[in-house]
């Protein structure tokens, strides 16, 4: 990947800044990415708290944008946007917003027209705070993700990828629109809804805290993947396991047993695995998740396909 003319390795971990609802203290997050090594911050952005109500876009407060960029300018990182709307993110809804879902007919995540008009004023408004930041105007963003972990050979899927394309390519978005696959699928590299950049996600140990020690197999044909579906881009991993869950009740393991399920024993063979598969851009899911709050943990699952 060129960044102002520099070969440049991705080395970015996901921040979730609506978990950290205090702007001030994003700076600090970003200067401990930096100083772990990191080069760049994937941010999640939420449907549901930005557009909380039809018609209502909020960027306010803890639900900003340009604090987020003017740190990462400050702090010397690089920002990949993945505004959803669906965004998994173990939050309720997927992170769309709940007026959706009591409003909408038609099926989510595809082109039905009222899906399309319940999703465009949110887009619109990640595009209006985001255009001024990107790379060509002197800011940190440097790609901006479509819907997130989806599948393209359903109806409606590639044509709802094209209208969310149209959309950041008719406004001042000229940063690459990427994607990230949930599995080895092979979507939207091609074909209707093809993204400029395909990536495809990769959590190799699972979550089971409770065996830390006991390992699933390591990954090996990243590499012969890459070179069968997408050889002429980057080879992107848009989430790359960084930690686990730890379980709710009285059996949960603890956080001690999850830090040892990816620690670095975990680190030292897998994470150096997914180099040799000569990837150039990894992103770390998590690096900062922060705290659930009111309504946003996952209290109803919303699974679309």
């Amino acid at each position: 990947m060129i960044i102002k003319g520099q070969r440049v390795f991705l080395h970015s971990g996901e921040f979730h800044t609506w978990r950290l609802p205090v702007p001030s203290l994003w700076p600090d997050i970003l200067e401990k990415a930096k100083a772990a090594g990191l080069n760049a911050v994937s941010i999640y952005t939420h449907m549901g708290l930005i557009n909380p109500s039809r018609g209502v876009v909020d960027f306010d407060g803890f639900r900003a944008l340009k604090p987020l960029y003017e740190a990462a300018m400050a702090a010397g990182v690089w920002v990949v946007v993945r505004p959803g709307s669906y965004i998994n993110a173990e939050t309720t809804a997927g992170g769309i917003a709940h007026w959706v879902t009591a409003e909408v007919a038609g099926r989510l995540r595809t082109n039905d027209s009222d899906w399309t008009e319940a999703w465009r004023d949110y887009i619109l408004g990640i595009i209006e705070e985001t255009v001024p930041y990107q790379i060509n105007a002197g800011g940190p963003v440097i790609a901006i993700q479509l819907d997130n972990e989806y599948t393209q050979d359903y109806p409606g899927h590639g044509e709802y990828y094209e209208e969310l394309k149209k959309v950041f390519h008719d406004s001042g978005i000229v940063v690459p629109l990427t994607y990230n696959d949930p599995n080895q699928g092979g979507n939207f590299i091609n074909g209707t809804g093809a993204v400029d950049l395909y990536g495809m996600d990769s959590y190799p140990q699972r979550f089971d805290c409770s065996h830390p020690s006991a390992w699933r197999p390591v990954v090996t044909n990243y590499h012969e993947y890459h070179e069968r579906v997408n050889p002429s881009q980057p080879w992107y991993i848009p989430e790359f396991q960084a930690g686990s869950y730890d379980a709710w009740g009285p059996g949960a393991p603890g956080y001690a047993p999850c830090a040892e399920l990816t620690g670095p024993a975990f680190q030292s063979v897998f994470n150096l695995q997914l180099w040799a598969s000569n990837a150039k851009l990894i992103n770390y899911y998590m690096l900062y998740g922060g705290t659930s709050w009111g309504g946003l943990p996952l209290l109803t699952g919303l699974y679309v396909v």
